[in-house]
């Protein structure tokens, strides 16, 4: 009974520290991008990782990585970051994480501060005891379309005489 009680215990154990990993990473994330630290972002990816960010198709591996978060940290300042996870697993050395994110950026070229709103998923992996981004990926929703104009008001017509015969 005792070593049924020690194995569970252990068992959730391990859960929580796995389910921990990913949710350390994503601290880590939010602290760099904070930080203004390209380097610091770019160790948490693996180095085949891929990236899809909001304003680029993609990014594989840890140069185009590093070039990403150089254009976009060079023209802007994070000054907010706020991650709300949705949904988060953990298989073994495998972990996936999902929710929405609120980034506040100031362009370093001058103008207000704006705030994206918007969806993120990632998966990452654990080597040699850490934990990396293998694919992540951010979106914002498109805005909303234009309202349709209201079609045009049909011509008046004048009614033709009917014939006398």
């Amino acid at each position: 009974m005792k070593r049924a009680v020690l194995f569970i215990a252990g068992g959730l154990f391990a859960v929580s520290v796995f389910a921990q990993g990913i949710k350390d990473l994503d601290a880590a994330w939010v602290k760099a991008a904070k930080a203004g630290d390209v380097e610091g972002l770019v160790k948490l990816y693996a180095p085949t990782a891929l990236t899809y960010m909001p304003d680029e198709m993609k990014a594989k591996g840890t140069d185009e990585i590093r070039a990403s978060f150089q254009k976009f940290l060079g023209a802007n300042t994070v000054t907010e970051m706020t991650l709300s996870q949705d949904f988060e697993t953990t298989s073994g050395n495998l972990a996936a994480s999902s929710g929405t994110f609120s980034m506040t950026v100031t362009p370093k070229g001058g103008g207000g501060a704006q705030t994206m709103e918007g969806r993120y998923s990632s998966v990452a992996v654990k080597k040699n005891g850490k934990w990396m981004y293998v694919s992540d990926h951010a979106s914002v929703p498109l805005p909303p379309a234009p309202a349709a104009a209201a079609p045009a008001a049909a011509p008046a017509t004048t009614p033709i005489p009917t014939p006398v015969p």
